[in-house]
């Protein structure tokens, strides 16, 4: 849009008063002033929240973006539409990026992409968001701009007097606050909404990273939020694939949890989510001890109530390669611990505590199984009680549970594991599988709670230590084999069809890589620019292809010089295809999620000519990139 196109703009509008003298004389600009209108799209779209209509506020200012510069526009208007203006004879362009607030942003207008960023901390704001916190944008090639959200909001009243702040996370490490990326569709609607890694300064620290939690923090005379009145904190749109935390900071206190949920949620743009009435109550200091051990993570306390002379913890599943601790709250500090080395622990039996100074002071256990556990109120002792008491609990084999078998085998769906003889162990039976398949273990059909091995090659007639969130377990030999569970040990067994699984060992080194197989190749060909990050410790590089006619492909990347790696398109595949490019494990030779150390997002291959893709200095995984020429 040049600006001789906003002179016959303005030629027009002085017409329309000559005709209609009830059009205020001030709204016709002034020579060399540019004009936008821009509105609100959606009920609860920027800038302040007036029930459940949104409202522009004088003062506000938005940049437009022509790719090259951006120019801040400003409005003295109040309402549902405004209209805003720059006062300079250097604007140009014809399609434009717009967004709130107003900043020093980068925008390309082809693709329709613009930077953004949501703050990391926000003052409190009642009935509204802080000021900012919630940027939005917009696309245009005429003088009207629509509005999109970039940001989620969180909405929350609390109870109590004494809160100071809240702060909201995610339980993968998911970056929700600081730059964005955010790119639009052909509509103009929001298609991504990217996190960047951002400069921050905490404890007179400044480094550059992803930001993984926001905090809205009460900005009022005594610094703690009104009870029951309406506040908001904006978060970068997700999945949250394993669930999030809300805490509450209180005054006096420290920051609590307030409100969990480990199951997927996707926050989206433009969308309020409301977290209801929050109030943290204070335990009696009773019940501030817990277990804390490899069954968490070595994170949150297992909780203990009070019984009569003791804290107890009812039926906790501890294996024999466990080790736990006793904490008071969330704290490390010597006297706040309580354990005991002298041998693994027998059920029934009362044993004495010492403090808890020292890394190798775990408690163990004689017996993998479930137990009630018991800590004297005194802090002087412990015990444990086998649930069920000391009778073998009766099991029937073949009965139904909650997990199963997910790989590649199935096509990642789940084949049911059934009850043994023993308790908490669990087969699959008679599963094909081909050399190299991949599995895992999951319960409810869900990826909440899934089981894989530090071990990554697994030779059959085995058994391997898996971890919660482990990698894939991928057999080494064709065959048909039971695969065994052992919740309690965290152990996977992968014996041939009808063999005794108590009588293998264990496997402590990968077995084989397999064999590299390259594709069928075209002529076709794509190049790859990794930044100085992605070239460290020698590694190699691949690409992944999916979505043409001949299934899922890995490409081995090749250096051509100049810093860059080609791939060429396998057979059954045409630029415009999909492609993931991956920083792979140099001690490897095999393709494969298992040895990727980073990536990039999903991308397409252009079609427009460009082939080199260069990854954005300072990233790692995901962390954006350009296409070009090469």
């Amino acid at each position: 849009m040049k600006k001789n196109l906003f002179k016959i703009a303005a030629v027009a509008l002085l017409a329309a008063v000559a005709c209609n003298k009830e059009l205020p004389v001030e709204q016709v600009p002034a020579d060399g002033v540019v004009s936008f209108e821009a509105s609100v799209d959606g009920a609860d779209t920027k800038v302040a929240l007036d029930g459940k209509v949104s409202k522009w506020e004088s003062g506000d200012v938005i940049t437009l973006h022509n790719g090259t510069t951006g120019y801040a526009f400003s409005t003295t208007d109040a309402g549902t539409k405004a209209i805003f203006s720059y006062d300079g004879n250097d604007f140009t362009g014809e399609k434009f990026m717009a967004v709130y607030p107003s900043g020093n942003y980068t925008a390309d207008v082809e693709a329709k992409t613009v930077t953004a960023a949501i703050p990391t901390y926000q003052p409190s704001r009642e009935n509204n968001f802080s000021v900012g916190a919630v940027p939005s944008v917009a696309y245009t090639e005429t003088q009207s701009l629509a509005f999109k959200n970039v940001a989620s909001l969180l909405k929350f009243t609390v109870k109590g007097t004494n809160v100071k702040g809240l702060v909201f996370y995610g339980h993968n490490n998911e970056a929700v606050s600081g730059n964005v990326l955010v790119s639009l569709n052909d509509d103009n609607t929001i298609k991504s909404v990217t996190a960047q890694e951002t400069t921050i300064t905490e404890n007179d620290v400044t480094e550059t990273k992803f930001v993984t939690w926001a905090k809205v923090w009460a900005q009022t005379d005594d610094y703690c939020f009104n009870e029951g009145v309406t506040y908001y904190l904006a978060v970068v749109p997700q999945n949250f694939e394993k669930g999030f935390s809300v805490q509450l900071e209180i005054d006096g206190v420290g920051t609590k949890d307030v409100k969990k949920l480990e199951t997927a949620y996707e926050l989206k743009p433009n969308t309020i989510v409301d977290l209801g009435e929050l109030e943290y109550v204070a335990a009696p200091v009773a019940q501030n001890w817990g277990i804390v051990g490899t069954m968490t993570s070595w994170g949150s306390n297992i909780a203990m109530d009070v019984d009569g002379d003791w804290y107890v913890a009812k039926n906790v599943v501890i294996g024999v390669d466990d080790g736990f601790k006793f904490r008071n709250g969330e704290s490390w500090a010597d006297n706040d611990l309580r354990t005991y080395n002298a041998g693994p622990a027998e059920a029934g039996v009362e044993y004495a505590l010492t403090g808890g100074a020292g890394e190798n002071n775990e408690i163990k256990v004689a017996k993998g199984g479930t137990y009630d556990v018991y800590l004297a109120v005194d802090l002087s002792k412990f015990k444990l009680e086998a649930v069920g008491g000391s009778e073998t609990p009766e099991i029937t084999p073949g009965e139904a549970s909650p997990w199963s078998v997910s790989g590649t085998f199935n096509n990642w769906g789940d084949l049911a594991m059934v009850t043994t003889t023993t308790a908490n162990v669990f087969v699959a039976s008679n599963v094909t599988l081909d050399a190299y398949a991949s599995f895992k273990v999951r319960k409810d059909k869900a990826w909440t709670e899934n089981y894989g091995g530090g071990i990554v090659y697994m030779t059959p007639n085995n058994w391997i230590k898996v971890y919660a969130g482990g990698t894939d377990i991928s057999i080494t030999e064709a065959g048909t084999y039971d695969l065994y569970f052992d919740y309690v040990n965290k152990r996977v067994y992968a014996v041939t069809a009808g063999a005794d699984y108590t009588a293998v060992s264990e496997q402590t080194k990968d077995g084989p890589e397999p064999e590299v197989e390259e594709p069928e190749v075209t002529e076709k060909v794509v190049y790859l620019k990794p930044n100085s990050n992605w070239t460290q410790s020698n590694a190699r590089f691949a690409a992944y292809f999916w979505g043409g006619t001949t299934g899922e492909k890995w490409v081995s990347m090749t250096a051509v010089g100049d810093g860059t790696y080609e791939a060429h398109l396998p057979e059954g595949y045409d630029y415009g295809c999909n492609i993931i490019f991956c920083r792979m494990n140099p001690s490897t030779s095999a393709n494969n999620w298992n040895n990727k150390w980073n990536q990039t997002s999903d991308l397409k291959t252009p079609t427009d000519g460009k082939n080199l893709y260069t990854v954005k200095a300072g990233t790692w995984d995901k962390g954006g990139g350009t296409w070009s020429v090469k």
